[in-house]
């Protein structure tokens, strides 16, 4: 199986990350040779004003249900793959699922966020849809999907394999990769630059915030985005008061 690089990831390195963007963290990863990073059409659908969610990726993989092979695959109700995803879920992780785009079955429902949330998740993102997306917003999960149907799993759907690579909206994912979620969307940032894009992610979004009050105060964009050698002066100065 393919295998991410190894990379000391410590928990506040985690908690820092929470401060870069995702448009950010995008543009860095881009920079840095990673062109595909963003999974498109998987949207913030559960996401709070100025939520933030970021985490470790344990995967879970569904593919069309086959009539034949589904009552032996749910034999019994322990034995589920999706369940059971949900179950060896850790504090700090995230669960990706990939359903291949499919609409027309929600795999999560607001029982299942929950018990993602209890076992200590920090969030959940699908390449499908939901069900009970407004039960799932009382619970204050993040959740990125496509959408959401009425209809459960068994309409169209079989859990088949557990922390294995997947993909989401075109991204592939690792198990073990890193996702970084905000209102604005979702990136998944491979384990070894995480700590390229603390260091150089949140220093960016800092300089763009001191732009945005400058543009505010009039200043054209060819003096304030980027500074200009006499703004990046005041900058030096603004950022020693943060």
């Amino acid at each position: 199986m393919i295998r991410n690089p190894d990379a000391d990831i410590s928990d506040d390195l985690l908690e820092a990350l929470k401060k870069v963007s995702v448009p950010t963290a995008t543009a860095t990863l881009m920079v840095r040779g990673f062109q595909n990073t963003f999974p498109i059409g998987i949207d913030p659908k559960a996401v709070r004003s100025g939520q933030v969610m970021v985490g470790r990726a344990r995967t879970l993989r569904f593919i069309p249900m086959r009539e034949d092979l589904v009552k032996a695959q749910y034999d019994t109700v322990e034995g589920r793959p999706h369940r059971q995803a949900i179950e060896s879920i850790e504090p700090g992780e995230i669960l990706v699922i990939d359903a291949g785009g499919c609409l027309g079955a929600g795999v999560v429902g607001d029982m299942f966020t929950r018990r993602v949330q209890a076992r200590g998740g920090t969030g959940i993102v699908i390449d499908g849809v939901v069900r009970d997306l407004v039960g799932i917003r009382e619970v204050g999960l993040p959740v990125f999907c496509r959408g959401a149907h009425g209809a459960g799993i068994n309409r169209m759907l079989m859990s088949v394999g557990v922390n294995e690579p997947v993909q989401i909206g075109g991204v592939p994912v690792l198990p073990g990769d890193i996702l970084l979620g905000d209102p604005d969307g979702l990136v998944v940032v491979p384990p070894q630059e995480v700590k390229h894009l603390v260091e150089h992610g949140v220093e960016h979004d800092q300089q763009e915030e001191f732009t945005r009050l400058k543009l505010a105060d009039g200043y054209p964009l060819h003096k304030a985005y980027p500074p200009d050698k006499e703004l990046q002066k005041e900058y030096e100065i603004w950022k020693k008061t943060r």
